[in-house]
């Protein structure tokens, strides 16, 4: 899955995609190694500055899925 965040910056809009990732780590006990935690990882696509709010909407749409 593809996440958009958007901030406001001092030189403009900061806009970076990142896509989130479930990963299932492995028990250190060995009677119980199918049963996990799982972890988040976000691993980052891209990132651009705009100069106006409507250009950074408009670039982080083709990201979203």
């Amino acid at each position: 899955m593809n996440n958009v965040t958007y901030k406001p910056g001092k030189a403009g809009v900061h806009v970076v995609v990142f896509r989130t990732v479930m990963k299932k780590e492995k028990s250190n006990n060995p009677k119980k190694i199918h049963q996990g935690k799982y972890k988040v990882i976000k691993t980052v696509i891209a990132e651009e500055t705009f100069d106006e709010w409507e250009a950074a909407y408009a670039w982080g749409d083709q990201f979203l899925v």
